[in-house]
Formats: structure tokens, C-alpha cells, sequence
């Protein structure tokens, strides 16, 4: 890395993701025509967004501005060897990237609410374990709920609809990445080109301890406020297996949207609404 501070950096690529998305069209493109009217909340609150495996900060570039506009406060992380961090993949374990995230989380003074999608569920519970003071709610986006010990590798085995597990190409350093031409059908079923193309041009592959390192939570985990939003055309993590995790360590509240695995692109005013909703909970 550069002296330059990161998380100007991390801004301006989501500045520029958003321009790139944008292109020919007026700035109303940020937020598409299924947000409806973004309600301004009163008590604002402190949203911190962890993305998934192979994603980076920049997916957020939607949903950012939108809680923004509401009268939130948002911080969109990059976990290790993610988005603009050029930390080498194949180095990066689960504890790392939940290390990240308590750094974040230890320069705060107040309670936040602790965003996980996929992959990044297993990093925000492990984070609630280490600091639970520190979050006020945990959600998982169409994310790994996970019970301790058990990994997101074997988890996702176990969910035989998922197409992912097809099109995993693994790398004889130590990283984990999936096929190119599969990606829109896994990921991006309900996403628009250029989103799709931004997508493409940014995701990065992982380290495989990421996925085969064991979820570690206990008590502390477990008496921090839970909420799940499941994505109801999920391809990644499917429908059923969301549905199991869930019941299995049962939230608060489940949230439903119609939406493929990243309605951060697809159908982010729905799922600004559901954070809302979960914020004034």
C-alpha cells in the first residue's frame, strides 16, 4: 500500500464503481427503480458491511449512499487480500480476516450494527464472540450461519442445490476461485451488464484456510441480537440451506427478498428497507 489513507482510497473505488455503472445514465442509476422511497431515519445508526468471498468493499457502492441519504453512517470494510488490500491470497485465514474487523470495530466508541453476506457471516459471528460489546445487531445477508466448528467449506458440500460447489477452481497456491463463465448464474442471476461487468473486473480469488478453517463462537456470540435476510433465488446458497441455518440458531427476525445472491446490485432499495427495518427493531 501506498501513504495514501485507505479509507479515502476504498471511497474513491466506490466512486468509481458507481461511475462505471453509471455511464449514460442520470445519477438515479445508483438506486434502481425497486427502491421505492428511502425512508430518512431519525436515530441513525453505524453500519458496518463485510462483504463476501472473493468480493471486496466496492459491492457495496449501492447500498452506501442510499443509508447514507437515510441518516446512517456506513463503513464498508475490505477483509485481507480483498477489493484494493494486496495482502497475497493464499496467506489470508479465517482469524485474519476477523481480525480485520475487530480492529474496525476497537476504533469505534459506540455499538454498531454488523453486517455479514456469505462468506462474511462466519467473520462478523466470530467477530461477536471477540467483542460482542461492540454490536448492537448482527445480519446476515443471505450469509453462513454457522454453529462452532463447523467450516464454510463442509457447510457449503452440504447444500446440495447450491451451484457453486461445481464451479470452484482451486489453485495450486493455496487459493480458491470460481469459473469465470459460471459467475453470472452463481452470483449475479438478477443483476444488469454492467453490473455484472464491474463484477467481473473485480472479484479476486481467496484463500482456501478462509473456507476450511472451523467457525470458533460461544456464549458471547450467542447473546448478541441476530437477523437474517434471505434471498429467495439464491443460487450460491440456496433457499433451503439459509432456511436451515437459521432455524438451527434461530434470529430475531427473518427478512425475505426475491433476489439472486447479491441484492447489494440486483436489488439494493430492498434491501436498504430490510436494514431499516432491522436498525428501528
Amino acid at each position: 500500500m501506498t501513504s495514501h489513507d485507505p479509507y479515502l482510497s476504498r471511497r474513491h473505488l466506490l466512486r468509481l464503481a458507481a461511475a462505471a455503472a453509471a455511464v449514460g445514465a442520470t445519477g438515479a442509476a445508483l438506486v434502481p427503480d425497486d427502491a421505492g422511497a428511502v425512508r430518512r431515519d431519525g436515530g441513525g445508526k453505524h453500519f458496518v458491511l463485510v462483504h463476501g468471498a472473493w468480493h471486496g468493499a466496492w459491492c457495496w457502492y449501492k447500498v452506501t449512499p442510499a443509508l447514507e441519504r437515510a441518516g446512517h453512517r456506513v463503513s464498508a470494510l475490505d477483509l485481507p487480500s480483498a477489493g484494493i488490500d494486496g495482502a497475497p491470497p493464499a496467506g489470508v485465514t479465517l482469524q485474519s480476516q476477523v481480525e480485520r474487523v475487530v480492529a474496525h470495530l476497537d476504533a469505534l466508541a459506540a455499538p454498531v450494527i454488523l453486517v455479514g453476506h456469505s462468506a462474511g457471516g462466519a467473520v462478523v459471528s466470530m467477530a461477536a464472540e471477540a467483542r460482542p460489546e461492540k454490536i448492537e445487531k448482527l445480519v446476515y445477508l443471505t450469509a453462513f450461519l454457522l454453529p462452532d466448528g463447523l467450516s464454510l467449506g463442509v457447510a457449503g458440500l452440504q447444500d446440495e442445490e447450491s451451484l457453486l460447489t461445481r464451479h470452484l477452481v482451486f489453485g495450486t497456491d493455496g487459493t480458491v476461485d470460481v469459473e469465470r463463465a459460471a459467475r453470472r448464474q452463481i452470483f449475479y442471476g438478477g443483476c444488469g451488464d454492467r453490473d455484472v461487468a464491474l463484477a467481473q473486473a473485480l472479484l479476486k480469488p481467496i484463500g482456501s484456510r478462509t473456507v476450511t478453517d472451523p467457525v470458533r463462537v460461544g456464549s458471547a456470540f450467542a447473546g448478541v441480537r441476530r437477523f437474517y435476510v434471505t434471498c429467495l433465488r439464491d443460487q450460491t446458497i440456496s433457499p433451503a440451506a439459509q432456511r436451515g441455518m437459521y432455524t438451527a440458531l434461530p434470529c430475531e427476525a427473518v427478512l425475505p427478498i426475491p433476489s439472486d445472491h447479491s441484492p447489494f446490485l440486483s436489488q439494493p432499495g430492498r434491501l436498504v428497507r430490510a436494514l431499516q427495518r432491522i436498525a428501528r427493531a
